[in-house]
Order: structure tokens, then C-alpha cells, then sequence
């Protein structure tokens, strides 16, 4: 059953607005913002949807139809509960546009969607910017892009505790079909970069690897980093540090005690690949970009450390592959998913050793191939 139904059966009204938000992949300069970097990221063609309709009372009722759960509460008690687990990402959002003066009563919200979820493809930003836009579409709400991705942004960030970047909420918001979004993280001005490539596909693979905490070994080395670029700061007073050159980068970190020169140098050197990236895919040379993905795996495994044997082993399997342009773990680390540059001839011999991953490993892999949506739609 599509949305309409399952919203239509739950609350025997059908929606009066039903809007979907994309997944996003960074597929290059995951942690690029440290160094007010650049980033190269793209919508995928899997969704979260949110229905939602007014209701006669003040409540609002949440349900989740791939779940078949179900949590209520009212707009005075649009608090974090941590047993509300999926909810607590809708009322983050009701609770930031209430909050600026947008009124509303009892709500009925539906939500259903295709992104597999704790595995880097920004799931939980998708469930806040689908649902956002699903309140403005049915109050249709006077709000500017900037007022409703602040919105978004606060929700995860303020209400939920949780990490949120900002360009994915405008990636989800400003994604065009057989395009990836080029940022400026200092600016946060983009432009768009086109891939229609014919042979060869970039195909995503879910190592299935079940989650677990991360935060505070993510947390670590982005405030080791932060505190390496404070250090530097002191030496260079003028110009970004993305802007350094590979030579210049590294004799400034040279001061640097060994492990904090190591992230700042993946940071630096991951910003410069996202430009080297989109000369390669704009003349198509798909030998370049597999070598500058294979040179990011390295640098994610050995110099940020936040690869895994399993991530390791896929890439590496990967690479062996006639046909195999290059590979690379997707996302913020210790599992999630990798992304693979094959010729589309090459994927059931790929498959195979999926099959071998499966058998060593025990997690099922997931594997589709990725060519960019568009952004939000209704």
C-alpha cells in the first residue's frame, strides 16, 4: 500500500499533504566542514515520506507504517522522550516551527520510506525535512528557504541531541536528476556538477554491519582536529586552510603531535580531493576519480582511522575486480556503506564477492546503484 492508503486506513481520512524527502551521499569531504572545506554529495533515489492531516482535537498522533507503531502526544508536551525513538524526529520539527509563531492544533502524521537507516545516507535528516515541508504544504506557511532549514537544522541539533549538517538539508532541499551538489562549506554557496555516464555506474553497498555508538570516537577526532586547526591558526593568520597546498599543508603540521597531524591532514587533503573529483567526473575520466576514491579509502583507513575490517575488505575485494574503477566507505565511519566505481558488466562478478562477504562476515550486504534524484518532492 502506498502512503495515502496506509494514512487513509490509520486514521480514516486521507492526507492533506504528502511530501518525500531524499537520502543523501557525500561522496566526498565527509569531514571537510572542519577545515571550512569543500563537499561533493548527491540525493538518492530512495525516499522517506511523510503524510500528515488536521485532526478535530489537539492531539497529534505519529505512525510509523513499516514499524506499525504508533505514539500520540499533545503541542504542550512536544518533548524528547527517548522511548519515542523515530517519533521524537517529527516532534522536533512541530516543536521548532511552533515555536516560531507558526500555530497549529491536532495533527495526524504518517511516515513510511526506503533509506536504510545508521548507515551514513542521512535518514533522519530526510524524516525532519519531509516532515517540515509536509507542515508548511498543509498551513501553507509563509516561511523563507533559510527560516525552514533553520528549522530543520535545530530540531536534530537542539531538540534531539543529535548531529545535522547543514548541507544535507539543502541537498534534500535543492538536488536536481543526473546532478551532485558541489559546496562551499565556508560559504555554503553550491553548484551543480553533471554525471550521465553510460558504461560505468557508482553502485552502493550496505555492509550491513550492525550499528553501534560511534559518537564518541567520531566526537574525538573532529575536536582533535578542531584544536590541531586552533594551533595552526596561530601560525597562519590570513587565507582558509583548505586553500594550502599539499607541501604547505604538510610543513605547517609539522608542529603537530603525530596523531593530530594525521586528521588535519586527512581533513585538508579529503577538501582538495572534492575539487580534483569534479574536474575528473566533468571530463569523464572515470580512471582519475576511481584513483582519487581509492586514495580517500586510504587516507579514511590510515590517517583519520575510522575504517573497519569489513569496510576494508569490501573496498579491497572491490579493486580486484576487472572493470573496477576505484572504492570507498561512505559516511562517518566504523561500518555504513561503501561506494564502488564499476563498469556496469562487471556487477554480477561484484555480487559474487558480496556472497564471499556474507559467508566470512555473516552480515548480508545490500547493494544498488546510486544516480542522483531530485530533491524534495510532493
Amino acid at each position: 500500500m502506498d502512503i495515502v492508503n496506509l494514512h487513509t486506513a490509520e486514521y480514516e481520512q486521507p492526507p492533506e499533504a504528502v511530501v518525500s524527502a531524499p537520502g543523501i551521499i557525500t561522496l566526498m569531504g565527509e569531514y571537510a566542514d572542519l577545515c571550512d572545506g569543500y563537499v561533493l554529495t548527491g540525493a538518492l533515489e530512495r525516499h522517506i515520506t511523510v503524510a500528515v492531516s488536521r485532526r478535530k482535537d489537539n492531539s497529534l498522533r505519529f505512525y510509523a507504517a513499516d514499524l506499525n507503531e504508533r505514539k500520540r502526544t499533545t503541542i504542550p508536551n512536544l518533548k524528547y522522550r527517548r522511548e519515542d525513538r523515530w517519533a521524537n524526529y517529527l516532534k522536533g520539527v512541530l516543536y521548532e516551527i511552533f515555536r516560531r509563531n507558526y500555530e497549529f492544533k491536532g495533527l495526524n502524521l504518517t511516515l513510511s520510506g526506503t533509506i536504510p537507516q545508521k548507515v551514513g545516507l542521512k535518514s533522519s535528516t530526510a524524516i525532519c525535512v519531509a516532515t517540515a515541508l509536509a507542515i508548511k504544504k498543509l498551513l501553507d506557511l509563509e516561511i523563507a528557504d533559510n527560516q525552514l532549514i533553520q528549522a530543520i537544522y535545530f530540531a536534530e541539533t537542539s531538540f534531539l541531541q543529535s548531529k545535522a549538517r547543514l548541507v544535507d538539508i539543502m541537498s534534500m532541499l535543492y538536488a536536481r536528476e543526473g546532478r551532485l551538489l558541489l559546496f562551499d562549506l565556508h560559504s555554503l554557496a553550491y553548484s551543480q556538477v553533471p554525471y550521465h555516464p553510460k558504461d560505468v555506474g557508482l553502485y552502493i553497498t550496505n555492509s550491513s554491519i550492525p550499528p553501534f555508538p560511534i559518537r564518541e570516537d567520531i566526537l574525538y577526532r573532529e575536536e582533535e582536529s578542531l584544536s590541531a586547526f586552533e594551533t595552526l591558526r596561530e601560525q597562519q593568520r590570513n587565507g582558509l586552510f583548505r586553500d594550502l597546498g599539499e607541501q604547505d599543508a604538510k610543513a605547517l603540521a609539522s608542529v603537530l603531535p603525530e596523531e593530530r597531524k594525521r586528521f588535519c591532514l586527512h581533513v585538508l587533503e579529503e577538501s582538495r580531493r572534492v575539487t580534483d573529483s569534479v574536474r575528473a567526473l566533468e571530463q569523464k575520466d572515470y580512471y582519475g576519480f576511481g584513483r582519487i576514491m581509492n586514495r580517500s579509502q586510504e587516507s579514511l583507513r590510515d590517517k583519520f582511522e575510522v575504517s573497519c575490517p569489513e569496510i576494508d575488505w569490501l573496498t579491497k575485494r572491490a579493486m580486484e575486480l576487472n572493470g573496477c574503477y576505484g572504492s570507498k566507505m561512505i559516511g562517518e565511519g566504523f561500518g555504513g556503506c561503501t561506494i564502488t566505481l564499476l563498469d556496469h558488466s562487471s556487477l554480477e562478478a561484484y555480487k559474487q564477492r558480496l556472497g564471499v562477504y556474507e559467508h566470512i562476515f555473516g552480515f548480508h550486504p545490500e547493494c544498488f546503484v546510486f544516480y542522483p534524484s531530485d530533491g524534495t518532492g510532493t
